[in-house]
Order: structure tokens, then C-alpha cells, then sequence
């Protein structure tokens, strides 16, 4: 038995008995601060969950998940949400970018849109824009900034700028002082704000000044107020509570996805003739290198072909890999794509899934086919879908870039976003043009499925109504899935409209296809304006799918319109306003004759320092003169709001000083349209 006071050896020491004293644990020691502790992080462990400063309402976003946003390399666009927290604390936010492989390559502070509902906005810019084609050396360094990003939104507690309210409050304030001293000396020391050493001292030397007690507290407080300190916190701001939205996945995609001019002709009308005795002799596709040197001319990136496939007299494709031979043969084909790409111009090519009785396909695959000749999709899917993408990579190999498909719709979408995600993981640069379908919800499949375009719809666009509604959802952020391609005819029909205002109309409707949407596209003879028949329908007079047009482009300078659309190219290529489907506001006009609207693109995405708006203003009434004032929110545009500003007109040279609001006079005989460029 162990007397008192004798010590216990450790052998001697059972968890029965008495247990070893434990050291107390250090306590930490907490940050003591002047004014309110500042706002901490939050982990959030689940989808859903709110961090310290609530998220919501992010944009773009797509209720259909699994599809994700997309935009061309290095087109500007913009993204939202609601930023907020408890009480009336200042919230800051911000607008992340990252690459495929996770790196953040822009992170931008974002600004208020709506303080009701308390959302931020900003611009992004995913890489930058580049004019390299798919046949260029440098396009392999494009290709490599290609595919599946990210964007995220991060709020967080501006709490510098609750003291500068505080300092507002109490400007002879000690405490006010104190605090802000705490503030500017914990944000020298906070690695997330980015500061360089210069910048750190700057923020530690004021800290500590506002402290010295034998100054005054108002002349302490307004060192605070430094322009260089005010600067710092629009760009490197402290942010606590610093808290991330979910990351959203964003599509970026190949040069031309969105911005682009098309040129459609058919190589049976170029160069086609007339023989002695009035027969019309066919042009082929030597004869068609005529189109290619027009379209170059004109400012135009990418020529579409109608289908060059053999067909049989019902005008079923018999083969899908091959040239029909009174157009020439495959070599010739491949001479046509050389010299377009020589010329800097990428090749379009119609696809159709039209089946002759007697298709190649068909004496090899029976089992794909249902007794009426059509395709039974569900009798080996895999084995159809492997064959459109073996035809496919025919025509890829010869050098074509891009591809319309004629009625996507009559096969399943699953087809075509199958296809589409084989044939571009190997060959990102290709593109996919679908025609818009009757029912928009198969529209907006198709674009989904991974179609870059949809075309067809804009030409019957035509009244003040119907132009704004189509200008505001063809800009909008469905823009993010669906890209509406604005063309001014097709070669099956032109529009009422074209009929009745004859050259004027014409103009006009350039004029709102290449400025309304960042691809726009003319069909051959546009130049000439070719009306429709005068029986009252909008058939083109000629078929040109089965009856070549022989043209005299002699005559192209009698209307004006080829010199037009050269302009408009040239326009589209000088202003980085055109290139985004994020930038265009409508102007209110007296008028509803007259439609005016705004395309801008801020400094930050220009690459030239300064930002870049353009006003464009149309009269629809081909026939007379109409007068109008267009009304421009300056403040929203970040326009100068005290006085005048200078305006060019790009169509015409002539320059104009606007302002809130502006007389416009425009005349189908003179002036159909003002595209003015704002002077910075």
C-alpha cells in the first residue's frame, strides 16, 4: 500500500486508478476589432446551400440542365445574379472565368444592374477574338482554347465600404478612425486581394497614421479617403465572407460560331450561258470560281453550296460521298475548296438525308429502310448515325468547314447531337447550320443537340413589332443556346416586303440582317435585286435547286446594293459591337415607322481601350420619307449626359452631335438607314 506523498511510478499507473493530468489547451486568442467583427466564410457542404453572403438567380441558365451555354472565342458576353446578404451591409460580387483544365483566366468585378433587386452584372470574354481559319498554322493554338469552361459568381461583404458610410456619418469620429485603420492594415495583409508590396505599404503606412491621436480624427478619416486607396477598392477590393456559386459550365466555341457572313450560291447558275439557240448551258464547278472572287469582294467569310450530291430524277441523293457529275468530279470539287480557302474563304455545303430507291445505302443496309424508302430509326440507331458521320468525314477531309442540314427535323434529335459531338471531338472547327423548324421547340432542341445556327425565319420579319420582338430574343441570353442567323431571303422564296419596296427595300433589309445579329448571310442575285413573281406569291421567279439563272453582274452597279453589302462587311469587320449576340438595346422611336437600336461593347473587351457603340436607325417605309426622334438612355450606354456627343455615320461619312434625344429624317431616295459610330 503507497503512504501519501510517495510517488507513483508509471508501471504502477492503471486506467482503474488515477488519471494522467492533461496540459490545458492553449486558448486562441481572438482578433480584436474597432468596429464589428468582420463577416467570415461559411462552408457549404450540399448543392443549395447558402454561404455567408447569399447567391441566387444566376444567368446565364438554362432550366433544361445538361445543356450548357455557349459563345464564340472571345466574344463579349454578360453574366448576372442576385448578390445580397442580412441587413443593410454594402455586398460586392464578381464574376469568375475558367478554362477547361480549371485555371482562372478573368476574374472581374461586377456591377450593380437593379438595386431593387439587388443583381450585379459584368462582362466576360472567354479568350480572345481571332480571325485564324481552320486551315491556318496558328488555328492549332485556337483549337487548344476550344471546349467546356466554367463561370462563377462570388459575393461577398464590402465591409470597407460600410465604413465609408460609418466615416460619412461621423466624420470627427475616433472610433470611426480606429476602425478604419483596422480595416485598411487587415486588407494590406489579405493575400485575396492581390495587392503588390507597393500597394500593401501604402494600405499599412495610412493605417497606421490613423491611429496618431495628436491629428485630428476628421483629417484622420480623410486619408482614408485617398484617390489611391478609392482606386484599390474598385479593383482589389477586401472581400469577406468571401462566397463562390456553383461553378456553370459555358461552351466556347471555334471563330465564326457566332460572328460570320454567308454567301450562298449555286454553281449551275455561275457562269452558267445561253447557247445560240436560247438554252441555258449550265455552270459547273470550275465555272463557279467566279462566285468565290464576288463573295471576296463583297466582304464575305464562308460561301454555301447547295447540295453537290448525286441524285436521281426525283431528285433523291443516290450517293453521299460523291459529286453529282454535271457539276464535275470530286478533284474539281477539291480545287473549288483550295481556292476559296486561298482567298480566305471557308466552304458550306447542304447535307440531305433524301434517299433514292436505288441510295448506295440502301443495297447495303436493307434493314435501315422501311418499304416507302424511309429511314427506320430504330432498327440499329447506332449503325445510322455511324454512317451520316463517315459521310460527313468525306466531305471534312476535302476541306469543307461547315454544314446545312435541310429538315434536321424529320430525323431524331439524339441523331444529330450524336453525330455533331463525334464529328466536332475530332474536328472542333466544323459547324452546323440548321433551318429553323415550324415548331420552336424543335428549334430549340436542334440547337441544344449542338446546331451553331438556325436560320430561315428573319425574312418574314417585317413590320416595327415583329423586327423589335425578333431583334430582342435573337440578343438575348436565349442567344446562349440558340443562334438565330438573320438572312434576307432564301433561295425557295423572297418576302412580300422585297416584292413591294423594291431597292429600298433591299437596303433596308441588309442593313437589319447584318446589324441585328452577328451572322447574317445573302443568297446570289440579291445583289441584283431579283423580286418575286407578280402574281401575288413569294416564289422566286427561278428555281435555281432544279433550273440554273444566268445573270449579267454587269448590272450589279445600277442598284446600289453590292456596294451596300460590301460596307456592311466592312462595318461588321471594324466594330467589335457587332460580334456579340449580349450587346444590343432597343432606342425608343416616335415613329413606328422608324426602328432604332444600340449595339456596345465595353473597353475591356474591345482591345482597343475604348469602348465601342454603335446606333443603328432604319426607315421600314420604303416609299417615303419619315421623321423621327430616337431616344438614347445615355446613362445606361455611359455617354456623356451634360452635353453632346459625336456621331458618324458609316454608311454615308457624314458626322452628327447627339444627345438625350434626336431629330432623324431619313428618305428611301437618299438615306434608308443611319449606322452611326460614337466618337470616344
Amino acid at each position: 500500500m503507497m503512504r501519501m506523498g510517495e510517488a507513483q511510478t508509471p508501471q504502477e499507473t492503471t486506467t482503474s486508478t488515477v488519471k494522467r493530468a492533461r496540459k490545458p489547451r492553449a486558448v486562441k486568442k481572438q482578433p480584436q476589432f474597432a468596429g464589428d467583427a468582420p463577416a467570415l466564410p461559411l462552408t457549404t457542404k450540399e448543392p443549395g446551400q447558402f454561404g455567408r453572403v447569399a447567391i441566387t438567380d444566376v444567368t446565364p441558365a438554362n432550366t433544361d440542365a445538361g445543356f450548357a451555354a455557349r459563345v464564340e472565342l472571345g466574344e463579349p458576353f454578360r453574366v448576372g445574379a442576385r448578390v445580397f446578404m442580412e441587413g443593410t451591409r454594402h455586398v460586392g460580387a464578381t464574376g469568375v472565368l475558367k478554362s477547361q483544365r480549371g485555371r482562372i483566366m478573368a476574374r472581374k468585378l461586377m456591377t450593380p444592374a437593379n438595386d431593387a433587386l439587388e443583381s450585379h452584372t459584368v462582362m466576360l470574354q472567354a479568350g480572345e477574338h481571332s480571325d485564324a481559319a481552320p486551315w491556318d498554322a496558328d488555328f492549332e493554338t485556337v483549337a487548344k482554347q476550344l471546349g467546356n469552361w466554367k463561370f462563377a459568381i462570388e459575393g461577398w461583404a464590402d465591409t470597407f465600404a460600410d465604413w465609408l458610410d460609418a466615416a460619412e456619418q461621423a466624420p470627427s469620429s475616433d472610433d470611426v478612425a480606429r476602425e478604419g485603420s483596422e480595416i485598411l492594415a487587415r486588407w494590406a495583409g489579405t493575400r485575396d486581394a492581390a495587392l503588390d508590396a507597393q500597394q500593401r505599404k501604402m494600405l499599412r503606412d495610412t493605417a497606421k497614421e490613423m491611429l496618431d491621436e495628436t491629428v485630428d480624427a476628421a483629417d484622420r478619416i480623410a486619408i482614408a479617403h485617398a484617390a489611391e486607396i478609392l482606386a484599390l477598392h474598385e479593383t482589389n477590393p477586401l472581400r469577406d465572407g468571401l462566397t463562390s456559386s456553383a461553378d456553370h459550365a459555358l461552351r466556347v466555341e471555334r471563330p465564326k460560331s457566332s460572328f460570320g457572313s454567308w454567301y450562298q450560291f449555286f454553281p449551275r447558275s455561275e457562269g452558267a450561258t445561253k447557247n445560240e439557240a436560247g438554252d441555258i448551258v449550265p455552270g459547273t464547278l470550275r465555272t463557279a470560281m467566279s462566285g468565290l472572287e464576288r463573295a471576296k469582294a463583297e466582304g464575305f467569310t464562308i460561301v454555301y453550296l447547295p447540295s453537290l450530291l448525286p441524285v436521281d430524277a426525283s431528285g433523291a441523293v443516290t450517293d453521299h460521298t460523291s459529286v453529282d457529275p454535271a457539276l464535275g468530279t470530286f478533284d474539281d470539287f477539291k480545287t473549288f475548296v483550295e481556292c476559296a480557302h486561298k482567298l480566305g474563304i471557308e466552304v458550306a455545303l447542304d447535307f440531305v438525308l433524301q434517299f433514292a430507291a436505288d441510295t448506295m445505302w440502301r443495297e447495303t443496309y436493307p434493314q435501315w429502310f422501311r418499304n416507302d424508302g424511309t429511314i427506320d430509326y430504330d432498327n440499329d440507331f447506332a449503325g445510322i448515325t455511324k454512317a451520316v458521320e463517315a459521310a460527313l468525314d468525306v466531305w471534312i477531309e476535302a476541306g469543307v468547314t461547315a454544314f446545312h442540314v435541310s429538315s434536321p427535323e424529320d430525323a431524331p434529335v439524339r441523331l444529330w447531337q450524336d453525330v455533331i459531338a463525334n464529328v466536332t471531338k475530332t474536328n472542333p472547327h466544323v459547324m452546323f447550320l440548321a433551318e429553323d423548324s415550324d415548331r420552336p421547340s424543335m428549334t430549340r432542341a436542334l440547337a441544344y443537340a449542338g446546331f451553331t445556327q438556325t436560320y430561315g425565319t428573319f425574312a418574314w420579319r417585317n413590320t416595327r413589332q415583329e423586327v423589335d420582338e425578333f431583334l430582342v430574343e435573337t440578343n438575348s441570353d436565349a442567344a446562349f443556346w440558340q443562334h438565330n442567323a438573320f438572312w434576307p431571303t432564301t433561295p425557295e422564296s423572297l418576302s412580300n416586303y422585297l416584292r413591294d419596296n423594291a431597292i429600298a427595300g433591299y437596303a433596308v433589309r441588309a442593313v437589319l440582317a447584318a446589324m441585328g445579329s452577328p451572322t447574317w448571310g445573302v443568297t446570289s442575285g440579291y445583289e441584283l435585286v431579283e423580286n418575286t413573281q407578280r402574281d401575288g406569291s413569294e416564289k422566286p421567279a427561278v428555281d435555281e435547286y432544279g433550273t440554273p439563272r444566268v445573270r449579267d453582274w454587269d448590272q450589279a452597279g445600277n442598284y446600289g446594293i453590292a456596294e451596300l453589302v460590301t460596307t456592311l462587311n466592312a462595318v461588321r469587320a471594324a466594330h467589335p459591337a457587332t460580334m456579340s449576340y449580349h450587346n444590343l438595346t432597343l432606342l425608343p422611336s416616335a415613329n413606328p415607322a422608324i426602328l432604332a437600336f444600340a449595339r456596345q461593347t465595353p473597353a475591356a473587351c474591345t482591345g482597343t481601350g475604348k469602348p465601342d457603340t454603335l446606333i443603328v436607325v432604319v426607315n421600314l417605309d420604303g416609299h417615303h420619307e419619315q421623321q423621327s426622334t430616337i431616344h438614347v438612355d445615355l446613362n445606361a450606354l455611359g455617354l456623356p449626359t451634360n452635353g453632346t456627343y459625336r456621331v458618324k455615320d458609316e454608311l454615308t461619312g457624314r458626322e452628327f452631335d447627339w444627345s438625350w434625344d434626336n431629330y432623324v429624317a431619313l428618305a428611301p431616295w437618299a438615306d434608308v438607314a443611319h449606322i452611326l459610330s460614337v466618337e470616344y
